[in-house]
């Protein structure tokens, strides 16, 4: 049986990255051509024809698809190939779940997976009987590496990351040294020149993997914020993988997920730079308790990607 492949219209994206090492798929990255959002169907109907000659080249077992956009679907759909969509919260909060085609292949899908215990709710309501698991961010241990003078920020500028209070609560606290790799180039003229002046804010820019997770795994802590209901953010699975104290927004999902250790804020800067100077305060309890969070974590994603072979391998045998 030939082996799985993961297709992803990505860059990079590490659920993808370690969920693909996780189920032994093939990882293939379709990083959009087009930076302008008006020409992006152009790329959409170029990935799909790579993708379709490419299983019909491969003849996969199955195929995971990465989704949003579930156009990534459309090639293991029209091939006839068992498949899987990794369906990201945007699938189900955004106009994406309105797009034509959306309901036929997800519904088509051997399985769609969702992140967490609310999307997998919001999944279904968007798409009453839709087959769903959730499977969480499997972990990839990130080694730790040598220690650096800076609070990790873990951003993209994306929609739901507040950078105004980020900037905000950098500015508050002064005395501690902040470092991100977030497209600081990328954001809106204000925020830009905002972030231009902080001298306490390193813009890393972009690092291959190696020096990311170095960057990050000798951070002093890590910053993930979000105002996104549901969301599971990756960086906080980074962190937990590197095993760094955590600052986060606080939503029911990050409690759930990450409140046995993380510090929890409301997305104000008040309550964020308080954050981070508690997450920066010695701590001899918070090695152990990042360790036993970890630990479970690790055993409810090896019984989830069972749940998902196991699935796929029905339908293969049919």
């Amino acid at each position: 049986m030939n082996p799985p492949l993961f297709i992803s219209w990505k860059r990079y994206q590490r659920r993808s990255d370690v969920l693909a090492e996780a189920l032994g798929a093939e990882l293939v990255w379709r990083p959009h051509r087009a930076t302008s959002k008006v020409l992006r169907p152009s790329d959409y109907l170029a990935h799909s024809r790579e993708d379709l000659a490419l299983i019909r080249s491969r003849r996969p077992s199955f195929v995971v698809a990465q989704a949003q956009p579930h156009l990534s679907a459309l090639a293991p759909h029209r091939a006839k190939v068992p498949y899987v969509v990794d369906a990201h919260n945007g699938q189900f909060q955004s106009w994406w779940r309105k797009v034509p085609g959306t309901e036929r292949i997800l519904r088509g899908a051997r399985l769609v997976l969702t992140h967490n215990r609310e999307a997998d709710v919001l999944a279904r309501e968007a798409f009453p009987g839709l087959r769903t698991l959730v499977v969480h961010d499997p972990l990839r241990p990130i080694a730790p590496a040598a220690p650096r003078d800076w609070v990790f920020v873990v951003a993209s500028g994306a929609a739901d990351e507040p950078m105004d209070v980020l900037f905000d609560a950098i500015e508050e606290a002064a005395e501690i040294t902040f470092a991100t790799t977030a497209p600081l180039h990328r954001l809106p003229e204000p925020l830009r020149q905002r972030a231009a002046a902080l001298p306490n804010l390193i813009g890393l820019g972009f690092l291959d993997l190696p020096d990311y997770e170095a960057a990050l795994a000798g951070a002093r802590a890590v910053v993930v914020l979000t105002d996104r209901d549901a969301c599971q953010p990756s960086g906080a699975c980074e962190a937990l993988s590197a095993g760094r104290p955590l600052v986060l927004s606080r939503t029911n999902t990050t409690t759930n997920l990450f409140g046995g250790f993380a510090t929890l804020v409301a997305n104000e800067s008040a309550a964020l730079a308080a954050g981070v100077r508690a997450a920066v305060r010695p701590d001899p309890t918070v090695a152990g308790r990042i360790a036993a969070v970890r630990e479970a974590w690790v055993r409810r994603t090896a019984l989830e990607l069972e749940q998902v072979r196991s699935a796929v391998a029905a339908e293969v045998a049919r």
